[in-house]
């Protein structure tokens, strides 16, 4: 017996745009406060900050629509769709940084170093932050489908 997955079910469906729509207001927060730290700590290297925040917005709305959809894949045993939309959520958390070394006259060694680990703990935290989400996602789905099948609603789709 294979057991629904229940996307078209209305509480599911309003749950899950409410966080992509939190997850976007946060994304987006968060590129305006990195822009003000991004320019008071690398403005006198000629870094424009108009053009990161530019750049810094447009990522994170696609990783704001992008990071949901991944973790929603994720919790649904979509690997496919979950990589590709890893991929672009990556390529988007990126470039960002990469505009702070191109669009930078040349920086300090201490100062790459610095923006290097600052890189390398956002990624840590936003790929734990990931896999917590889809852990509790899975649990969560887990449980509704036991207490499902524990009333015996739950429909034999298996053809």
């Amino acid at each position: 017996m294979r057991l629904a997955l229940h996307h078209d079910d209305p509480a599911v469906l309003a749950k899950r745009k409410v966080i992509v729509r939190t997850w976007a207001g946060i994304v987006i927060g968060w590129a305006v406060i990195r822009t003000i730290i991004v320019w008071a700590a690398v403005g006198d290297y000629g870094l424009n900050p108009w053009i990161y925040l530019g750049i810094d917005l447009v990522s994170a709305c696609i990783d704001a629509i992008t990071t949901p959809r991944m973790v929603l894949a994720f919790i649904d045993d979509q690997y496919l769709a979950a990589v590709k939309w890893a991929f672009i959520s990556l390529v988007a958390f990126i470039i960002p940084d990469l505009y702070i070394f191109l669009g930078t006259r040349e920086l300090p060694t201490r100062i790459i170093v610095i923006v290097a680990i600052i890189i390398s703990l956002t990624l840590t935290v936003g790929v734990v932050s990931v896999v917590r989400k889809v852990r509790a996602g899975r649990a969560a789905k887990r449980a509704a489908l036991e207490a499902e099948l524990e009333k015996g609603t739950v429909p034999d789709t298996s053809a």
